[in-house]
């Protein structure tokens, strides 16, 4: 799995290593030089959600792709999925790889985590560009809306009904990240199901539905750290919202500005669902340049 992984990436032109933070290694692929740029995944994929951008985007910067603790290809630690421990998590990645200074595209889970990344290390993460996402304790509780039928939403229980989600699971990762596929993204045609094979092999790896299922049920546990994190004062930073137009739309906007003061601006990307780095790669690369290359 590492190797076609290894292999994947080098066809884009990055290199992969494996990272050592604390008692835990994270899969980080690596290309370009200049000025440090982090893209952050989401559930349930990893860094190669951003293959289609990738390249382009580290012919102007050095690109860093990790994969997040307990998805993909990074190990899985025991506990501490929770935003701010993954945020920490990243801050370590940061600091081990010597980047001082990082702008961060984050989507999903990724964007989360970001945000509160960046509310901790106000004086490290310098841009945000936030896709497709809403901060626990500060938004993401509202889309969990259960009083009357949610069928996009049905996976959220099933994933927080914790050992018997593991049980049902097991041996049917193909299943779950096909309703995920189907339900959450906007032109089957346009997307092949086959680009997510990684995915499926990932997940199938032993404790890691287990690990990336603590993203989601780690919500309200730390829903009071977060909110502190932004009671000592918003992100004062440039963010870029973008949310697909099938999915967050216009909604997303109110979930950034609940922890950020400077929303550059809230993009809306057409044809898109939740999965815009696949959708409309293109379209999000040319939101991407102008923002950051400002």
């Amino acid at each position: 799995m590492l190797k076609d992984a290894g292999n994947r990436w080098k066809a884009l032109g990055f290199e992969t290593s494996r990272v050592r933070i604390g008692k835990i290694s994270i899969h980080v692929a690596r290309a370009g030089k200049g000025r440090p740029l982090m893209l952050l995944h989401g559930y349930p994929q990893s860094g190669e959600v951003w293959r289609q951008v990738a390249s382009q985007l580290a012919q102007e910067r050095m690109v860093v792709i990790p994969d997040l603790p307990g998805m993909g290809l990074s190990d899985v630690k025991q506990g501490g999925y929770d935003l701010p421990s993954v945020a920490e998590d990243i801050h370590l990645l940061a600091s081990t790889l010597g980047l001082k200074e990082v702008d961060v595209v984050a989507h999903d889970w990724g964007a989360a985590v970001a945000a509160v990344y960046a509310l901790r290390y106000r004086q490290e993460v310098k841009k945000l560009v936030f896709i497709e996402s809403a901060l626990g304790g500060a938004g993401f509780e509202s889309v969990w809306i259960f009083s009357q039928p949610n069928p996009a939403m049905t996976f959220i229980p099933f994933l927080l009904a914790e050992n018997l989600s593991e049980a049902l699971v097991a041996g049917r990762e193909e299943i779950l990240l096909r309703h995920l596929w189907q339900t959450f993204t906007y032109n089957k045609a346009a997307l092949p199901f086959e680009s997510w094979r990684p995915y499926v092999e990932a997940m199938k790896r032993p404790d890691l539905f287990h690990a990336s299922a603590g993203y989601y049920r780690s919500v309200y546990s730390a829903g009071d750290s977060v909110r502190g994190l932004i009671a000592s004062g918003k992100l004062t930073i440039p963010v870029l919202s973008i949310s697909g137009e099938a999915s967050f739309g216009a909604a997303q906007r109110s979930f950034v500005e609940a922890f950020a003061e400077n929303i550059a601006r809230h993009v809306i990307i057409p044809k898109a669902s939740h999965f815009v780095p696949e959708e409309q790669p293109e379209a999000l690369f040319e939101e991407l340049t102008p923002f950051l290359d400002n």
